[in-house]
């Protein structure tokens, strides 16, 4: 009869769990990066970013595998095993970066929103942004987010410290986005 109880409650909290999250989570769980690397629009550019056989840079476009957005990626030839790094991690940076914009919506509107007439869902949907594009050519590697309702974006930084790859607000890798 406990392990009623028990299987009950934590299917319940479970549950609640999920409910509590206002923004989406594992986004990039069921992809297979190796299928995408392989099927993925490709294409070799220079520094400029035109399209040259013999460029350097090599642009990953993923539109075909996300449906409700487009990701590029941007890395160099010789640096390929560290783009595919930051590919098998990045639905937990994703994660963690939706955790923190979660807790920035919960906190109460800003009196300059409230003066631009933003209401509580208004505000909240400021908070939805999705990863655009992932440039591993740069240094360091960065991932930049595209709001989806308000004309806004930001970056973050990843940096290997430790031989674990870790997700930062700051171009130096000093300011960590916690886990």
């Amino acid at each position: 009869m406990l392990q009623i109880f028990k299987r009950l409650f934590s299917k319940k909290s479970q549950k609640s769990q999920e409910c509590e999250s206002i923004l989406p989570r594992n986004r990039f769980a069921d992809l297979d990066f190796e299928r995408v690397l392989k099927s993925g629009t490709c294409y070799r550019v220079d520094e400029e970013g035109r399209c040259v056989e013999d460029g350097k840079i090599t642009l990953f476009d993923f539109s075909v595998d996300f449906a409700e957005f487009e990701l590029i990626g941007a890395f160099k030839i010789e640096e390929e095993d560290q783009f595919q790094q930051l590919l098998a991690h990045l639905n937990s940076f994703d994660n963690v970066i939706q955790s923190y914009l979660e807790s920035e919506m919960q906190k109460p509107i800003p009196q300059y929103a409230k003066d631009l007439g933003y209401t509580q869902k208004r505000w909240e949907k400021t908070f939805y942004f999705h990863p655009w594009i992932l440039s591993c050519e740069e240094n360091p590697p960065n991932l930049q987010y595209l709001a989806d309702y308000v004309n806004n974006g930001f970056t973050v930084y990843f940096a290997k410290k430790h031989g674990r790859w870790k997700v930062y607000w700051d171009e130096k890798c000093q300011n960590v986005i916690k886990e």
